[in-house]
C-alpha cells in the first residue's frame, strides 16, 4: 500500500475494521518491545516427512521450549512470519476478447472481487460488511446480451456469520467446471478480553471499538454452482481453520495456502500451573488438536490433512506454532488433496507448475514505534512443491539471506520461476528499512535496506534448492539501486527483471538474467518519481504506475510512465503523465488487482480507478475510472475519457475493480456495477 493511502483524509469503516483485526491479531501473540530466543539449528531448511506420531512429538517439544522462554522472559515478543487475452463466445455466437483483473503469472488466476468468463460477470458487493446493521454480502451477476450490452440478471445473497467479523477476499471462477467460490476470512473472539502483555505497547482499551480479544480465525469457502446460462446457486459452505495466505486457480483446480495457529490447552494453563499439570496436558495432546479441519456447514467435520501428509521443519528457529497447508480442490468434483508443514509462511508464489512458500527461519521484533527489526544474518527458507494440475508434492527447500520486505501483498512479486525451473528471489538484507515511501523522511528515519538477487536451482534427488548465483557479488559489486535508495518495485519477465528504487529521483534498472550463473545489471534509466507496479507490454514496452515526487521529496500525483526496454542496455522513457496533486491515489495503492489490461490489435487498453485531488490533499477528490491507451507500434500513451464512479458517501478505492469484454467496460465501485462502451 502506498504511503499516500495512509495519509489521505478519507478513512472508511472497512479500513478501520481491517486495522483493528490486525491489531487484535498482534495482541494475540504479543506486540512491541524486544526479546531474545534460543539459537536455532542452522544445518538447512529441508522439510522432513512426518511419520505417525512424529508431528505430536515435535509440537510437544516446541511447547516446552516456548514455555521455558515465557517463564524466563514474560514480556517476550515472538513474532514469526504468519501467519495474452482469452476469447469467449458471446451470446450472438461471435468470439470476443476479454480481460480479468491483473495477475502475477499468466494462466494462474488469483482471487478478486470481480470476475468474468467473457459472457457473464460476477461481482462481490461487500458494502454490507461494514455498515451499522446486520452483516451481509451479495453476488451480483451481469451478462452480455444479444446486442453485446452488459446487463444485470441476478442478485444472490451470500450467507454471512452473525457472530464473526467477516472480511471478503474475493471470487475464484471456473467456467469449465460451472462453479465459482466466494472466499472470505472470519475472526471470532474467544475467551475473555486480553490484558496488555508485560512490556508491550497497547492502545488504551477505551479507545478501541472492539477490545483486544484472542481471536479464532477461519477461511470461509462458499461454493456456487453455475447453470448453463451462468446463473449462480448456493452450494456447500465450508470453513477451514486458520487464515488465508493466498488462493490460485489453474483450470478447475483451486489451490489454497492457509496457516493455522492451534489454540492448545497447554498454552491456556495458568502461570502457576504445576509441572504435573503441564505434563498431563502434553500427554493428552493429539494430532487432531494440532491439525486444521475442513468443516462443512452441513456435514461431518474432517481433518484438512492427515498427519502423514505433513512435513516437519526441524531447523526453523521460530517458537510460534503454525501449520501451513496447501490444499488443492477440484471444482469439477469437489474432491481435495493436501500437504502441510509445521511453520508459518510469509509469502506464497505459484507458477503453472510449482508452488513456492517463503518462511522466516528466525523471529523478528516490533519496536515501540511499530517498525520491524530483523535479526542480523536473517534467513528466509523457500519450500518448493511441484504442481501437476491436481495435486502438490514436496520437491526441495533452499535459503536466501534477508527477507521479502514489509508489505505482504508485494511479497509474491519478489519470487519468480523461470521456464527451466530456476527460482529468482529478491530479498532485503538490512536489519531495518523503508516499508513505505514516507519512512525515508523525517528525523530518525532508518537507513534504506540493501537488496540481493539470488538464483536457486533444484538439485536432483537431494531435496535442495542450491544457490547458483547472487547479485551483487565479488565480480559485480555494484548495489541494486543508487546510494541512499531502496528497491521499491520489482517485476520478473522472462530472462529479465525490472527494478525501481525510491528516494527522490529514481532509476529504473534492467537486470539481465539470461545467464543464470552470471546475472547482471544491463542498464538503467533515471527519471523523477517512482513506479509501484510495472506491466510488460508488446514490442519491448513497459508501463508503470506510481507517484510523482517533487524536488523536495514530497509525494505528488499519480504518475503513469511508458518505457522502451527493447534494448536492455539503454532503457528509455517514452512518455509520462502525472494525474492530480498530492493525496491522489489509484486502486493499485490498495491491491495489485486494481488495474486491467486488454490487447486489441496494436493497442493496449488499460483501465485504472483513481481518486484525484485538484490541490495538495484537497477535499472532495474526483473519483473515476481512467481509460488509458498505449499504441505499442506507434509507441504512444493516450489518456481517454474517464468513467465516473457511482455516487457514494465517501471515496474508498479498496474495492474498485474493472474488466473489459470486447468493446465494453465493466466498473465495480462501492458494490455497484457501472457499464459503458470503451
Amino acid at each position: 500500500m502506498s504511503a499516500v493511502a495512509n495519509t489521505h483524509p478519507v478513512m472508511t469503516r472497512a479500513a478501520t475494521l481491517r486495522r483493528l483485526a490486525s491489531c487484535c491479531a498482534l495482541l494475540f501473540v504479543g506486540c512491541g518491545g524486544s526479546s531474545s530466543s534460543e539459537a536455532p539449528a542452522t544445518e538447512g531448511p529441508a522439510l522432513v516427512a512426518s511419520q505417525s506420531g512424529a508431528l505430536v512429538e515435535h509440537v510437544r517439544a516446541l511447547l516446552v521450549r516456548r514455555d521455558a522462554l515465557r517463564q524466563r522472559d514474560p514480556g517476550s515478543s515472538q513474532l514469526a512470519a504468519g501467519s495474452g487475452p482469452a476469447l469467449a463466445v458471446a451470446a450472438g455466437g461471435a468470439p470476443v476478447a476479454y480481460s480479468n483483473t491483473n495477475v502475477q503469472e499468466v494462466g494462474v488466476d488469483e482471487e478478486d472481487l470481480l470476475k468474468t468468463d467473457g459472457n457473464s460477470v460476477y461481482a462481490l458487493d461487500t458494502t454490507g460488511l461494514v455498515g451499522g446493521g446486520p452483516a451481509s454480502m451479495q453476488l451480483l451477476v451481469h451478462r452480455r446480451d444479444a446486442n453485446g450490452d452488459i446487463v444485470p440478471v441476478q442478485t444472490l445473497a451470500l450467507p454471512v456469520s452473525s457472530t464473526s467479523y467477516t472480511a471478503a477476499r474475493g471470487l475464484q471462477l471456473s467456467a469449465t467446471a460451472q462453479r465459482a467460490v466466494a472466499l472470505a476470512e472470519s475472526l471470532e473472539p474467544v475467551g475473555p478480553p486480553m490484558p496488555c502483555p508485560p512490556e508491550a505497547v497497547c492502545i488504551a482499551p477505551a479507545g478501541l471499538i472492539y477490545p483486544p480479544y484472542q481471536l479464532k480465525s477461519s477461511v470461509d469457502l462458499q461454493f456456487l454452482s453455475l447453470d448453463t446460462s451462468g446463473n449462480a446457486q448456493l452450494g456447500d459452505k465450508v470453513a477451514i481453520d486458520g487464515r488465508l495466505v493466498a488462493s490460485r486457480m489453474v483450470g478447475h483446480s483451486l489451490v489454497l495456502v492457509t496457516t493455522h495457529a492451534p489454540r492448545l490447552a497447554y498454552d491456556l494453563l495458568p502461570g502457576n500451573a504445576t509441572a504435573q499439570q503441564r505434563a498431563d496436558e502434553l500427554a493428552r495432546l493429539t494430532a487432531a488438536d494440532v491439525l486444521p479441519t475442513w468443516r462443512p456447514a452441513a456435514g461431518t467435520v474432517q481433518a484438512l490433512v492427515a498427519e502423514t501428509d505433513c512435513y516437519l521443519q526441524p531447523n526453523n528457529g521460530s517458537l510460534s506454532l503454525e501449520i501451513t497447508t496447501i490444499t488443492v480442490v477440484d471444482l469439477a468434483t469437489l474432491t481435495r488433496k493436501g500437504r502441510c508443514f509445521v511453520g508459518g509462511t510469509e509469502g506464497a508464489y505459484m507458477s503453472l507448475k510449482s508452488v513456492v512458500l517463503a518462511t522466516s527461519r528466525l523471529p523478528y521484533h516490533v519496536l515501540d514505534n511499530g517498525r520491524i527489526v530483523y535479526q542480523p544474518q536473517f534467513v528466509t527458507d523457500l519450500h518448493k512443491f511441484a504442481f501437476d494440475g491436481s495435486a502438490v508434492e514436496y520437491r526441495a527447500s533452499g535459503e536466501v539471506g534477508g527477507h521479502l520486505g514489509w508489505d505482504p501483498a508485494r511479497k509474491p512479486y519478489r519470487i519468480s520461476e523461470y521456464d527451466n525451473g530456476d527460482l529468482r528471489v529478491l530479498t532485503y538484507t538490512g536489519d531495518t528499512g523503508w516499508a513505505l515511501p514516507t519512512d525515508a523522511d523525517g528525523a530518525g528515519a532508518p537507513p534504506p535496506s540493501p537488496a540481493t538477487l539470488t538464483v536457486l536451482r533444484e538439485a536432483t534427488g537431494e531435496r535442495q534448492l542450491k544457490t547458483v548465483a547472487t547479485l551483487p557479488n565479488s565480480q559485480r559489486p555494484a548495489p541494486l539501486g543508487k546510494a541512499g535508495e531502496q528497491v521499491f518495485a520489482v517485476r520478473f519477465v522472462g530472462d529479465r527483471a525490472y527494478l525501481v528504487t525510491f528516494r527522490r529521483i529514481d532509476p529504473l534498472f534492467v537486470l539481465d538474467l539470461s545467464n543464470a550463473n552470471d546475472p547482471q545489471i544491463a542498464g538503467e534509466l533515471t527519471v523523477p518519481g517512482f513506479s509501484d507496479y510495472l506491466f510488460p507490454l508488446p514490442n519491448g514496452l513497459l508501463f508503470g504506475v506510481g507517484k510523482d515526487v517533487t524536488a523536495g521529496g514530497q509525494l505528488g500525483g499519480v504518475k503513469l510512465g511508458l518505457f522502451d526496454v527493447s534494448d536492455a542496455t539503454h532503457p528509455q522513457a517514452i512518455d509520462a503523465r502525472t494525474l492530480g496533486s498530492s493525496g491522489s491515489i489509484s486502486s493499485l495503492d490498495f491491491s495489485s488487482h486494481g488495474i486491467n489490461l486488454l490487447q486489441r490489435g496494436a493497442v493496449t487498453r488499460i483501465a485504472l480507478p483513481l481518486s484525484l485531488t485538484a490541490a495538495p490533499f484537497a477535499a472532495n477528490p474526483t473519483h473515476a475510472l481512467q481509460r488509458i491507451e498505449v499504441d505499442t507500434q506507434a509507441r504512444t500513451l493516450t489518456l481517454a475519457a474517464t468513467l465516473s464512479a457511482p455516487p457514494a458517501p465517501f471515496v474508498d478505492l479498496w474495492g474498485d475493480r474493472s474488466v473489459q469484454i470486447g468493446d465494453k467496460l465493466v466498473y465495480l465501485s462501492h458494490g455497484q456495477i457501472v457499464t459503458a462502451g470503451w
